[in-house]
């Protein structure tokens, strides 16, 4: 039997079977397309529209507008400010120590006081230099039922130990706990944006004032997710700043997490 031959359409050329395959090509390829694009548009959306720069431990080989690049990838704005902080304290180090110093400002005067800050897990060490040339030591743990601290200074034997669900390392620091930025509303947030402060890549967020006429700002390496600059502000008078030197994220020495006779904040409980 002889086959039929194909059908040619009217314009002659492509016989009409083939013309429906490369349609039905070029419409699975279209719709291929709008899902890969709905798929990635989902995804940002997921993310809360934060574009946080990659991390590069080799800068080797960058220049000057590669670096530039990277510094420019990051969108924050007050809608995404409490999403920002989230992702960064949630990658936080877990062991790191460094230098700390908060300087309060008032009419007439102002203060300051200087801690080394170690850090392993759950546990935090701050050695507070005094004006008086002491220093303090103050260990601090949370449990999973309220938060200890010792303290004592110089290198005294005796030590006093505290307890207390409100104590946080941060408070014994004086540092502004800027975790407490996801839970403020999104128009309380005057200001947010991605900056450098000292040399390093920050999310920068500033609050409206308050009831009372304060306003706080705060920057947060996205580098190490640990808050590097903090002010307060009384209008437009600055009453309250805290910086951080740069963190060391090597593990830390045990020693340096017990009290004065060897034991730990565990042990002395």
């Amino acid at each position: 039997m002889r086959r039929a031959a194909p059908q040619i359409n009217r314009k002659g050329g492509v016989p009409l079977d083939k013309k429906r395959m490369l349609y039905t090509t070029m419409g699975f390829g279209i719709l291929l397309i709008v899902i890969m694009i709905l798929l990635a548009w989902g995804g940002r959306r997921q993310s809360g529209g934060i574009i946080l720069p990659e991390s590069q431990t080799d800068n080797t080989g960058m220049d000057e507008n590669s670096q530039n690049s990277r510094l420019h990838t990051v969108s924050v704005s007050p809608e995404t400010a409490s999403a920002a902080i989230s992702f960064l304290t949630m990658s936080r180090p877990s062991s790191y120590s460094r230098t700390q110093l908060v300087e309060t400002f008032w009419s007439g005067g102002s203060g300051q006081s200087s801690f080394q800050i170690y850090v392993s897990g759950t546990r935090t060490r701050l050695d507070a230099t005094l004006p008086d040339g002491s220093v303090r030591h103050t260990l601090v743990e949370k449990t999973e039922e309220q938060t200890l601290a010792g303290v004592w200074y110089d290198e005294e034997a005796e030590w006093t130990l505290l307890r207390s669900p409100d104590l946080t390392a941060d408070l014994a620091g004086r540092m502004l706990s800027y975790e407490a930025l996801r839970e403020v509303p999104v128009e309380d947030i005057a200001l947010a944006d991605y900056r450098e402060e000292n040399g390093a890549g920050c999310i920068y967020v500033e609050t409206h004032p308050d009831e009372a006429g304060y306003r706080d700002r705060y920057w947060v390496s996205v580098e190490s997710g640990l808050l590097t600059t903090a002010e307060r502000l009384y209008g437009e008078t600055v009453v309250y700043r805290f910086t951080a030197g740069e963190a060391d994220v090597s593990p830390q020495e045990e020693s340096l997490f017990l009290l004065p006779n060897g034991s730990t904040l565990a042990d002395a409980a």
